[in-house]
């Protein structure tokens, strides 16, 4: 495309030093600029992309599109725009060919509830037989390929080229997380959608929009873009929803459990702590569905993507058939299971609301505790933090308060700041270390108790100042119960030793006899880096009190990986 060509989709710039160039892509990243490309000088919170320009040159940019004139030696054509992030978005959409013209692509928003909503969205439409693709918190999903999501919503750029990337798959169907500062900063500019779903909205990234009002000015933004022709899909029972209804020209369609008055409601049946079952009712007609997703919120979340379905054309069955098949979202309310007695389930939640949605749908399914680990984000709204540590006191049997992605700041002052919330410490632990809290909470666990570590959920990382390290909760979770386990095995063979019962023989014969017991299989476990010097030091402890007829070859390698029938090989 010529750099002509591509500036006539900016309705007010100005040109300097221009000399018509073909143009082989965009980007507002100066590390991604090569020969062809046009480098748009951003404005960001930390950096500014006009500070970069020198470095966009020497990699060989065709052209600059900045928000002034840049005194440079260098000629080079200068498009001079009122806003560089929109001018990004327009030449983005025009550079790929505006591919979301020729697909359906649909937008989620709200504070809590869109990735599974997207997830049970993306499966319905699979289940008709068509392709979809996905842009959103968790990855973005293009065929086969799976791109790891470095945020919610990336920018326009990106966005405009994994479209396109999802038209030459022949997939005509997108499903896209709509974050408010997506919305705010013009990602989603130049984006068609066919139909724009409302989750929820309550109080979020205020440290961004300061308060809530542009908040969800900035959250309307998706549904006042949208045609006549598209559809807003809207949650009844929630009073936000008016303000959606009354700024969108589009086709509105209600969903809802407490209102009669929705078109398209639901009825919950059945809730355990693995499945909901619910009967969907509409227009359309009527069916009944087995959710593989805990909690009321989650039927709110398929009946959004049920009412979006249903509007856009597919039939009730194909929305039973995908709603049925979607058997989890990573890091919501995902269920962790190695065979131990207790629940653990790993959780996003970060906000106060959505702790207590998530542990007021486990306490009813609970027969014993809740017990919480938990932590607060750093550099994010601080205003939350006394706010979650009250809903875990008042929801959570015992709680670890621990780190999050401290950032910036100091982890330490975080916790201080979330004990505020707190009026009583009886049920409360501090333990800045989230691995430590992890496994401390998981040794705590009893039969029949659940065991929730929220914040992070599908996350697999932690950031630790300026680092990035390697983090991810359900990795923990597995090694602890692996740990836990072993020493569950440990204390139960400990406990038939000190009653002098070892294989019928009593610990005087043993002596008397020098008569040695062999156990390779414990001794293996406990000399491996994965098991918890707490742990390895009770094991040894107790194995030198009985050295003289206890026998290992091998003390220095190995690890337990599977438990199964471990105590039976040992006795």
């Amino acid at each position: 495309m010529k750099l002509s060509e591509l500036c006539s989709c900016l309705k007010e710039h100005q040109s300097y030093d221009f000399v018509e160039k073909e143009v082989y892509g965009i980007t507002h990243n100066s590390q991604k600029v090569k020969g062809g490309y046009v480098f748009v000088a951003i404005k960001g919170h930390k950096l500014d992309g006009h500070d970069f320009i020198v470095d966009a040159m020497e990699r060989d940019a065709t052209a600059l599109v900045v928000g002034k004139r840049i005194e440079i030696t260098s000629r080079i054509p200068q498009i001079v725009v009122p806003n560089t992030r929109k001018a990004l978005a327009l030449l983005s959409n025009h550079f790929y060919g505006e591919p979301s013209s020729k697909m359906t692509v649909i937008g989620i928003t709200g504070t809590n509830g869109k990735t599974t909503t997207s997830y049970l969205t993306k499966s319905i439409i699979e289940a008709s037989g068509k392709k979809a693709g996905l842009i959103g918190t968790i990855q973005y999903q293009i065929g086969n390929r799976v791109i790891p999501a470095q945020e919610t919503t990336p920018e326009s750029v990106e966005i405009q080229s994994y479209l396109s990337e999802m038209l030459k798959s022949d997939i005509k169907h997108a499903v896209i997380e709509a974050s408010s500062h997506a919305l705010s900063q013009h990602r989603l500019d130049g984006v068609r959608f066919s139909s724009a779903i409302f989750t929820n909205l309550s109080v979020e990234h205020l440290d961004y929009h300061e308060n809530i009002k542009n908040y969800r000015t900035e959250k309307l933004k998706l549904v006042k873009g949208l045609s006549r022709d598209a559809f807003a899909i809207l949650n009844a029972d929630h009073n936000a929803s008016k303000h959606f209804a009354e700024c969108t020209k589009s086709q509105v369609v209600w969903y809802g459990i407490k209102r009669k008055k929705a078109d398209v409601m639901a009825e919950i049946i059945n809730m355990n702590a693995d499945t909901t079952q619910f009967l969907l009712n509409s227009p359309w007609g009527k069916t009944i569905i087995n959710l593989n997703l805990v909690g009321k919120h989650n039927v709110y979340n398929a009946l959004a993507a049920a009412t979006n379905g249903l509007a856009l054309g597919f039939k009730i069955d194909t929305i039973k058939t995908g709603i049925e098949s979607l058997s989890g979202v990573p890091g919501r309310l995902e269920k962790i299971d190695y065979g131990q007695d207790f629940h653990i389930y790993i959780d996003f939640a970060h906000t106060h609301q959505a702790l207590q949605t998530i542990l007021s749908t486990i306490r009813a399914t609970t027969t014993g505790r809740i017990i919480l680990v938990f932590g607060c984000g750093g550099d994010r709204d601080r205003k939350k933090r006394p706010k979650m540590g009250h809903i875990a006191e008042r929801y959570s049997d015992l709680f670890w308060i621990t780190s999050d992605n401290p950032r910036s700041e100091d982890p330490l002052k975080i916790i201080h700041e979330i004990q505020k919330g707190i009026k009583k410490t009886v049920s409360c632990r501090v333990q800045p270390d989230r691995k430590i809290a992890i496994e401390e909470a998981i040794m705590e666990a009893k039969k029949g108790d659940a065991v929730v570590i929220a914040g992070k959920g599908h996350e697999q990382y932690q950031i630790l100042k300026n680092t990035v390290i390697p983090f991810d909760d359900r990795e923990v979770v597995k090694q602890a119960l692996q740990n836990t386990m072993a020493l569950h095995t440990v204390n139960k063979v400990m406990s038939k030793l000190l009653r002098g019962v070892i294989m019928g023989k009593t610990i005087n014969h043993l002596y008397k006899s020098e008569q040695k017991i062999f156990l390779p299989h414990l001794f293996i476990a406990a000399k491996t880096s994965s098991v918890p010097s707490s742990i390895y030091n009770k094991i040894n402890n107790w194995f030198s009190t009985f050295s003289d007829f206890i026998e290992c070859p091998s003390f220095y390698e190995g690890e337990i990986t599977n438990t199964s029938g471990f105590e039976n090989k040992i006795l």
